[in-house]
């Protein structure tokens, strides 16, 4: 498999409005409800902001996700990314992705990673528990999971 992390886009961004209003993927994203007037603003911002950063994911020349570090700040980030082709879920996808992730952290010298998934998301929970992430908090049935850099 030949995955590739390029600039979010576009074409991410349609595929995006397919993605994350597939039910399940919406539930496991936590994704609130929007409206593609909402999405095309949101991507519209990117360009601005400096505390935010997306990649899509493209294997083998197919669209399949995008991930990103968001709410950066000088010494921590919050992980999210989705696979939003469920044929290639469970293909080992995510570990590239978290891979690439804590390296773009590490090279912001960022101290830690953070992230939320449900406490019912299994098979992301033991992909997170796999790269060291450990359960800080408990909100609502969300987790909160830290990773330290250093």
């Amino acid at each position: 498999m030949n995955i590739v992390f390029e600039k979010y886009n576009k074409k991410y961004l349609e595929k995006s409005w397919i993605w994350l209003n597939d039910s399940e993927k919406k539930k496991l994203t936590m994704t609130p409800d929007f409206t593609q007037e909402n999405q095309k603003q949101w991507f519209n911002s990117l360009k601005e902001k400096k505390d935010y950063l997306i990649w899509g994911i493209m294997v083998d020349n197919a669209l399949v996700g995008v991930c990103g570090l968001k709410n950066i700040t000088e010494e921590k980030a919050e992980y999210w990314g989705y696979i939003g082709e469920k044929k290639y879920w469970g293909k080992g996808i995510g570990k590239t992705m978290m891979n690439m992730t804590i390296d773009k952290a590490k090279e912001l010298r960022l101290q830690k990673v953070y992230l939320k998934v449900l406490n019912n998301n299994y098979r992301a929970i033991k992909l997170y528990e796999y790269f060291g992430f450990k359960v800080t908090d408990n909100e609502n049935n969300i987790l909160i999971m830290t990773f330290d850099l250093i």
